[in-house]
């Protein structure tokens, strides 16, 4: 038993610089991310040392990819500029709070949704362009930074031994009372089925995995508090994978469970920045007496949504950082369109790059 204890799985330390709009894939051998034949893993969580240049400004590490057996993981697309990095070092989150992607050794599909491989894991990290990028972000990269996995690894025979049978029962939205019920025949745990279970690349009908992702305003809001919705079709976010806008069948889902916003800082100023939410199926969450005190408030000087670097809600001295925020309750989107959603207060518009937005939750998909 004695691979049952946490350690570092992937350790990846650059100091050599990153070229602007450049994307550098460590080999796992260069990261210490290979597996004996006979061992498997899971990563429970990240870490993240930003770069940061000698005048303490930010650089642009725009994006960094979890890589599990060669495969990039879906919906996990971490940002790594200080100001608003999603995974920071352990011993400088506040309270002690951190974000994992599920709960190692559980037999629950919805707690075990941590990243699954059998052969070797890495991360791909990229620099963002030199006059954009998570602003204030600078590019090309110029300091060091670093880049830690952890979680658990196995021997073939100790799995059964921590884990079981795996049941699927379903899942429940208790804001909007509605269930989901999963469909698919409970799993052995064992070496063989490791690849099967949530999180691993091979699982069949429903696929169920965790989701981290983030994304920026690329054009101004209305500054009339209508709704400015994170979506990639009209170019609204940069990339697809920012897209916070999901027009489901009956085939997919995503379980809302943490939702963050950067703003009143150095690089996301976000001016005017009034509100953040969801709209699911038409209807505003959290809800408000009127449908424009809907929404959480998240003013410049309060923002009770904060994740990232703490300042400037703490002094510029002290390195200290916070998780993004967990809702009350979860929120369930399934045949049906939701969206993340941000109003300015009416003043004025919310520039462009303004805010960063960040959620957390379970991507559920249920079609071959």
């Amino acid at each position: 038993m004695e691979h049952a204890e946490l350690r570092c799985l992937c350790d990846y330390f650059n100091n050599a610089g990153l070229a602007a709009n450049t994307l550098v894939r460590p080999t796992p051998l260069a990261v210490n991310g290979e597996l004996e034949l006979d061992e498997r893993g899971e990563v429970v969580y990240a870490e993240v040392w930003s770069p940061v240049d000698g005048g303490n400004n930010d650089e642009a590490l725009k994006k960094i990819i979890i890589m599990a057996d060669g495969h990039e993981v879906p919906f996990v697309h971490l940002c790594g500029v200080r100001e608003a990095v999603m995974a920071p070092p352990k011993d400088r989150m506040w309270a002690g709070k951190l974000y994992s992607f599920g709960t190692p050794m559980s037999s629950d599909p919805l707690k075990s949704t941590t990243i699954k491989y059998k052969q070797n894991i890495t991360v791909a990290c990229q620099a963002g362009p030199a006059s954009a990028g998570p602003a204030p972000a600078i590019s090309p990269i110029t300091a060091a930074f670093r880049i830690r996995l952890w979680g658990y690894v196995y021997k073939e025979e100790e799995i059964s031994n921590f884990f079981g049978t795996m049941v699927f029962t379903g899942l429940r939205d208790k804001v909007r009372n509605r269930t989901l019920t999963l469909t698919k025949t409970p799993i052995r745990v064992t070496a063989s089925s490791w690849l099967t279970l949530p999180g691993g690349k091979d699982q069949s009908i429903p696929k169920i995995n965790p989701v981290i992702m983030y994304a920026q305003n690329l054009v101004a809001t209305d500054g009339m508090q209508g709704d400015y919705q994170l979506r990639f079709q009209p170019g609204n976010v940069v990339e697809e994978d920012e897209n916070m806008y999901w027009e489901f069948d009956e085939k997919d889902a995503i379980f809302l469970e943490g939702l963050g916003i950067k703003a009143g800082s150095a690089g996301f100023l976000g001016t005017n920045l009034a509100r953040v939410g969801f709209r699911i199926d038409g209807d505003y969450h959290p809800k408000g007496p009127t449908t424009r005190t809907s929404l959480y408030p998240v003013t410049i000087g309060i923002n009770e949504r904060n994740y990232g670097w703490a300042f400037p809600y703490q002094p510029i001295t002290d390195a200290t950082y916070v998780v993004i925020p967990k809702l009350e309750r979860p929120l369930l989107i399934w045949n049906e369109i939701g969206m993340v959603v941000i109003r300015d207060d009416g003043v004025g518009a919310v520039p462009i790059d303004g805010v960063q937005v960040a959620l957390t939750g379970i991507r559920l998909e249920m079609r071959a």
